[in-house]
């Protein structure tokens, strides 16, 4: 009886209704955010994706194939869910779900995103810059097989330059699938009320996107910083331009109108 108790309190799920009210709350919780905690959040988010990355790559280092090694990648965002920390791109999903269920406004919104981002982007320049000195003794040694990995993966990260305006919109593209599913991590969070299940329902989906290779904004603002110190053919124009700008924008797509617009209204705004 016991068994059937525990299977029950794991697999219990909970109606995509529900779940909009849900996330409607909690984008509600987040517009009364003072901007330092957005900051503080958004900063101490970073590092944790990073941690996660990290273990991935090393094991890329090592031999093992990406789409075995990303399948790790989802610890470091599991970890920062349970912390209650930000990140942008579950933002570009649940604040406008807020906006449209009335629970937020449209500046507070665009005021939630900017400081998330600006808490990303300095969490992980933070992050980038003592993981390279801590593992090249402040350069006074070559990087690792770690840092190379992460070194060549920039550099084909702003491979799209090649392409012209066509690898720019590709850029886009690849930032619009990879938050259709990584914004799914904030979503699929209130598909249960078990912890067991939520850390399941959010590993699928942030699994995977990096094991696909696709192109993740808060990934980049540390990913981008430890690459260029360690030595990577890449320009801090070329990682803005050809890569940081159009994922954002892609991310923003991927998650505000497949998961934040058109998944709510399927559950909300239709009628029966």
């Amino acid at each position: 009886m016991a068994n059937e108790a525990n299977a029950g309190i794991v697999l219990e799920t909970v109606p995509p209704a529900e779940m909009v009210g849900a996330l409607a709350a909690d984008a509600a919780k987040k517009a009364k955010f003072g901007t330092i905690h957005l900051l503080i959040r958004g900063f101490l988010c970073t590092p944790f994706l990073a941690y996660g990355a990290c273990v991935t790559f090393a094991m890329v280092a090592a031999g093992i194939p990406l789409g075995v090694a990303g399948l790790v990648f989802p610890a470091g965002y599991v970890t920062l869910s349970f912390l209650g920390l930000e990140m942008a791109t579950g933002s570009f999903a649940t604040m406008p779900i807020g906006m449209y269920a009335g629970t937020v406004t449209p500046f507070q919104l665009v005021r939630n995103w900017a400081w998330t981002l600006g808490g990303n982007l300095l969490g992980g320049i933070f992050f980038a810059w003592l993981l390279w000195f801590s593992l090249t003794k402040g350069g006074a040694i070559p990087p690792d097989s770690m840092l190379k990995v992460i070194a060549k993966t920039a550099e084909a990260k702003v491979s799209y330059i090649h392409y012209g305006m066509l690898g720019w919109c590709a850029a886009i593209g690849k930032g619009v699938l990879c938050n259709w599913l990584v914004s799914l991590g904030s979503v699929m969070s209130k598909a249960t009320r078990s912890t067991v299940g939520r850390v399941v329902l959010m590993w699928i989906p942030i699994g995977m996107f990096f094991a696909l290779g696709f192109e993740h904004t808060v990934v980049n603002m540390w990913l981008f910083p430890t690459a260029i110190l360690s030595g990577a053919n890449v320009s801090i124009y070329e990682w803005w331009v050809w890569n940081q700008i159009p994922v954002t924008i892609g991310n923003i797509f991927g998650a505000m109108v497949l998961n934040g617009t058109l998944w709510y209204y399927t559950h909300t705004l239709q009628k029966e």
